[in-house]
């Protein structure tokens, strides 16, 4: 069969991991770009300035995938206490984690 069983109960087990589930999860991100300019030390001389530095900075600009999550780095999660010595057999499994958040940044360096 293609699919899963479907049932409104789980007499065997249907809610086990399968291979139904598993999508490749490879992927290319753009994680930190930084674009900067500095001003010519001549115009500052002027204003007693050493160095000025104009920047726009992105992080997680971008992510090539053809995962259909939410986002194909997956978090580890912990399940149980700091003593605990049970493995944690989710590695790998997507349950839904937030996204890593993108975020755009423009700042100035001034040096005296």
């Amino acid at each position: 069969a293609s699919l899963p069983k479907l049932s409104s109960g789980t007499p065997n087990s249907e809610v086990e991991p399968n291979s139904y589930f598993v999508e490749d999860g490879s992927f290319v991100r753009i994680k930190n770009l930084q674009l900067g300019y500095s001003l010519p030390t001549e115009s500052l001389a002027q204003l007693k300035l050493a160095k000025v530095r104009l920047y726009l900075q992105g992080k997680n600009l971008l992510t090539f995938t053809n995962y259909t999550g939410l986002d194909p780095e997956l978090s580890l999660q912990s399940f149980g206490d700091a003593n605990s010595r049970v493995a944690n057999l989710d590695i790998g499994v997507d349950r839904g984690a937030y996204p890593i958040t993108r975020a755009l940044l423009v700042g100035i360096q001034i040096g005296f």
